[in-house]
């Protein structure tokens, strides 16, 4: 009764639609008791969630240095292979957002999966920088379908009243990936373990499968008229999403100096075991926030959490490019833990939030496209400016893109006033 009163203001202003959100929160809390979040398949895609980014920053990592090492490369085509790898997801991934709408997405993870772990055991035969491109276009490809449909079976298995902590602790697992992953591949690569490194790699990518199969995957969501969605070129982008996907690139296009450069920029400062631990104190501090970040954007809204992780992330990136020592990179680790590590979440809800049930596929498709994007953009940019530049630089412009992104954020909210990250057509 509460839902149907306020849906019928025939010009609601700022307090009716405030009212409109306090219902459906208030309604959100009352089935928030009756629906169970930790089930045996969020569990398990969760872990998939975990197993694919950790190879991801594994890779991500240990391959600047290896080229470097090895194949006797320089820093700019350490950005390339970045940007091949999710250049392939980039465009790949569109079409994935209809696949998974369309197509059984037990099958699209399982064969996904498959893919994923055959092109990670070929790295340990790539030996020139023109074969490594070639396995980096491929496994990005692979990256682009599992990402997408992982992604929309979470987001389906989570119950509507509870999306904003349901997304917040499954994206946990890509954070704690971010960090475990770039540990493991500045260690190993400390020790010169890099075949040891792909093989690793490789047999966690197998555990992803036997996860895959044991996951139960709800149906494909029809339109109300019980049709799948259709194919084609308009059903790949949602208008409604693509403010919060702009903000969410420029976040990850700053942090790309941090995933693609921090090995090199220890390497040059003489600071690899402060690296190590600037990533466990992101770490330490992500998983922290993450636990309650998710129940602040259901209760209160999104903006008490964005613009406090925006002004974190700023001031790591700064730190980190200023940085004179063990402690101030262990700081600026911190920060951006709270900052980038906390935020990213929640603008993944919002995108999801905003548009239909149906196209929760094509949502997570273009959040994932944005984070790509990003990487890729920023790491192939930010490879060529720290030839000319250095490193403290390329973090400074970092930090300039967060500002612009806050202010990107604050206009959109502005626009759409107070945003419920549950949509009423979802609490039945």
């Amino acid at each position: 009764m509460i839902l149907s009163n306020t849906s019928h203001f025939d010009a609601p202003d700022r307090c009716s639609v405030e009212l409109s959100v306090a219902c459906v929160r208030h309604l959100s809390g009352s089935l928030r008791m009756k629906e169970k979040l930790w089930t045996k398949d969020f569990w398990a895609i969760t872990i998939v969630s975990f197993i694919i980014f950790f190879v991801f920053y594994v890779l991500l990592t240990l391959l600047p240095i290896y080229i470097a090492d090895r194949l006797h490369a320089s820093a700019d085509k350490a950005g390339l292979l970045v940007t091949c790898f999710l250049a392939a997801a980039i465009v790949i991934r569109p079409f994935a957002g209809q696949w998974v709408g369309k197509y059984s997405n037990k099958k699209i993870l399982v064969l996904s999966s498959l893919a994923f772990l055959v092109i990670t055991a070929l790295y340990p035969v790539c030996h020139s920088i023109e074969s490594l491109l070639f396995i980096r276009v491929l496994h990005g490809i692979t990256f682009g379908v599992i990402t997408t449909v992982k992604g929309t079976i979470s987001a389906r298995l989570i119950p509507a009243s509870r999306r904003g902590e349901g997304i917040s602790f499954f994206s946990l697992a890509m954070g704690l990936a971010m960090v475990v992953g770039p540990w493991i591949g500045l260690n190993m690569a400390r020790w010169d373990a890099f075949t040891a490194a792909f093989w690793l790699c490789s047999a966690v990518a197998a555990l992803g499968i036997v996860l895959s199969l044991i996951v139960t995957v709800p149906p494909v969501i029809r339109h109300a008229d019980g049709s799948k969605p259709n194919l084609g070129f308009s059903a790949m982008f949602d208008r409604a999403a693509l403010p919060f996907a702009l903000v969410t690139f420029f976040m990850t296009f700053s942090y790309a100096g941090v995933s693609a450069f921090l090995a090199l920029y220890a390497r040059e400062l003489d600071l690899m075991a402060a690296a190590s631990n600037f990533l466990l104190c992101y770490a330490i501090l992500l998983m922290i926030c993450r636990t309650f970040t998710g129940n602040i954007c259901d209760k209160k809204g999104p903006k008490y959490v964005v613009y406090p992780c925006l002004l974190a992330f700023t001031i790591g990136l700064v730190a980190l490019g200023y940085t004179n020592g063990s402690i101030m990179m262990i700081i600026s680790g911190g920060l951006i833990g709270i900052g980038y590590g906390s935020v990213t979440p929640v603008f993944q809800t919002q995108i999801i939030s905003s548009v239909e049930p149906h196209k929760i596929g094509v949502a997570n498709s273009l959040f994932f496209n944005a984070m790509d994007a990003g990487m890729a953009i920023g790491a192939f940019i930010m490879g060529m400016m720290v030839e000319s530049v250095g490193y403290r630089m390329i973090y400074v412009a970092g930090a300039v893109l967060v500002v612009l992104a806050g202010a990107l954020y604050a206009v959109q909210m502005k626009k759409r006033g107070v945003m419920p990250l549950v949509s009423t057509s979802e609490l039945h």
